[in-house]
């Protein structure tokens, strides 16, 4: 893809370091990338333009839209990613009538406005970094929650890592306090300050070490900045915060001195979170470390909290590294830049294809289909004659049918939009019957239709045991060596598991395993890609829809539930049941565009 990062820095900040470490794993993807800034404080190999993104003058904002709008059509520009309120209007405006998506990151609480209740101007999606963020925008502004995207920043294994670290028990305690000096944030730091230089603090021995800001700049008396280090620091890395034994910071601060192995207290411009442990780790990510909260707008600290908090891990120091290793591998996983690079490249191929294509795109989901209907009470079949009458109203509806390969290549923009059918279906079975293959398949072909096969990766599995009672006859699966018949077929393989059972009620690990395994058996035996799974029973939830993405799927399904269009929840995608009673008309309205709308307005799902 071609991607523009649009900032309006003036100076360093943290909106910067996360783009500039999103542009780097993105050029190692063989992404073309741009930055776009008023200035560059942060070393980047994106290729820079500078251009005044901040700007109070109106001519020169509607210059900058002008121009972004032309040089987005002469580079052939994807995304454009904007990182702050000057730049998401600008990019607003400018990829307005272009097939250009524009994805915004939202970094703390926005200025309230009229404007931005009545419209978003952040683009297809907002990738909020921490769930707070989501929270402010949904309940001050009523933005779609499906078009909000929690990713946390992303933090580069080069600069940071754990450090093991030896002190001298007679050493002074190296405090560190990491941020601005300007905004909130001061206030902060005079809190913490007036806080460690008050009387029943002064007996501890320790050194106190201005990060990143002046000292001039701090509303403390002249006796507290008489004693204080400063340090301003270009560029953090690991090794700095080597040379600290406490950190008190917020956000991007708390997630490097956290990896780094530094005992971590989290303050930001909203709330006190105190010292970050493994027991407060996910409470302390929802606020981004004490930056955001839905109730508090301005730091308050309670002193006494803070000098027992801050006693408690002075006394800690030294003691067994155990606990502060077990942080840093957890901050590893949470922040890490290609785990979160992979997740911010698949909302800009949401934000693209939904530019282009805004439309829900009718998901039909079958399952058996015998000659002659059975005496069953399940009633997830279609007969063969049905069938072949569906695939006729299709083609006089005018409806083109797309295997979720296809799809993945439109929205990665490897095959042009303009190309892309006006009126696109996806039909898509359930678990190989021996008649999809000998009937659906020959039918599908003879219609010009593909379709989308869940197949389950146990070969070994050769009826429907799982429906099977007293009252429901089996049904043939293909199994063993006949599988491979599947590959000269009208479908495309995708995954259901091992042998169909609810991964919902396994341990999240269980669950994994499932999903990937699962994938990967089926990759082997048939040497295709599986891109996509199918839960069974059509059952998901939010954690397993997460697993489902983490296993390497582009795409999961389920039934009943789901985003309004198929990019604002990939793994997650409503399906329509077929049942053996349809007719033109109950198709036609299944596969309007009108249709998953009207569904959850009848049935809340």
């Amino acid at each position: 893809m071609n991607i523009i990062h649009l900032l309006s820095q003036t100076h360093l900040t943290g909106a910067e370091v996360y783009a500039v470490s999103l542009a780097h794993e993105q050029i190692n993807q063989n992404h073309r990338v741009y930055q776009v800034s008023n200035g560059f404080y942060y070393d980047s190999n994106a290729i820079k333009i500078q251009k005044d993104i901040e700007t109070k003058s109106s001519l020169q904002f509607w210059k900058n839209v002008l121009w972004l709008r032309n040089y987005i059509r002469s580079q052939q520009i994807h995304v454009v990613h904007s990182h702050s309120r000057a730049a998401a209007k600008v990019a607003f405006y400018a990829c307005a009538g272009t097939g250009v998506a524009h994805v915004s990151s939202v970094h703390g609480k926005q200025h309230s406005s009229i404007s931005k209740k009545l419209f978003s101007k952040y683009g297809q999606f907002i990738i909020a970094v921490c769930e707070n963020v989501k929270t402010h925008l949904v309940q001050d502004y009523n933005y779609n929650q499906s078009r909000i995207k929690v990713i946390p920043n992303p933090i580069s294994p080069d600069e940071f890592f754990f450090l093991k670290r030896q002190r001298k028990i007679t050493d002074p305690v190296n405090i560190a306090i990491v941020g601005r000096a300007t905004g909130p944030k001061a206030e902060r730091t005079n809190l913490v300050l007036r806080a460690l230089f008050s009387e029943r603090f002064k007996e501890l021995n320790y050194k106190v070490h201005i990060v990143g800001a002046r000292i001039d700049q701090l509303q403390v008396s002249r006796e507290i900045k008489s004693q204080l280090v400063e340090q301003q620091i270009p560029r953090l890395t690991s090794k700095l915060y080597s040379e600290f034994d406490i950190v008190i910071g917020s956000g991007r601060v708390c997630m490097e001195s956290l990896i780094s192995g530094i005992p971590t207290i989290a303050f930001g411009e909203a709330c006190y979170n105190g010292p970050v442990t493994e027991s407060n780790f996910e409470k302390s990510f929802e606020s981004n470390f004490g930056d955001i909260h839905p109730e508090f707008e301005n730091p308050t600290l309670d002193e006494g909290r803070f000098l027992r908090d801050i006693a408690e891990v002075i006394n800690g120091l030294g003691a067994d590294n155990s606990k502060q290793t077990f942080l840093s591998d957890l901050a590893v996983k949470t922040f890490s830049l290609k785990q979160i690079g992979q997740k911010v490249m698949r909302v800009y191929e949401s934000a693209y294809f939904i530019k282009n294509h805004p439309f829900w795109i009718p998901v039909l989901m079958y399952h058996k289909l015998p000659k002659s209907a059975p005496d069953s009470q399940h009633k997830i079949y279609v007969t063969a004659e049905n069938f072949e009458k569906h695939l006729k109203i299709f083609k006089f509806l005018g409806f083109t049918a797309l295997t979720f390969s296809e799809l993945s290549l439109y929205r990665k923009g490897l095959l042009q939009f303009r190309n892309f059918p006006k009126k696109p279906l996806v039909l898509t079975f359930d678990d190989g019957y021996r008649d999809n293959l000998e009937i659906a398949s020959p039918l599908l072909k003879k219609y010009g239709y593909r379709a989308q096969l869940f197949l389950l990766a146990n070969k070994e599995i050769s009826s429907n045991v799982w429906d099977q009672d007293s009252k429901e006859p089996a049904h043939e699966i293909v199994s063993g060596a006949d599988r491979q018949k599947w590959k000269d077929s009208a479908f495309e393989i995708g995954s259901h598991g091992f042998s169909h059972q609810k991964i919902t009620e396994f341990t999240p690990q269980l669950a994994f395993d499932e999903l990937k395994i699962s994938k990967q058996e089926l990759e082997k035996e048939f040497n295709v890609p599986v891109i996509s799974y199918a839960f069974t029973y059509g059952t998901t939830n939010e954690q397993s829809a997460q697993l489902a993405e983490d296993a390497g799927y582009e795409f999961a399904l389920n039934t009943d539930s789901g985003g309004y269009h198929i990019e604002e929840n990939p793994y997650s995608i409503f399906r329509v049941n077929i049942f053996p009673e349809e007719n033109f008309w109950s198709l036609f309205k299944k596969t309007s565009r009108w249709y998953r709308r009207y569904y959850y307005l009848k049935r809340k799902k």
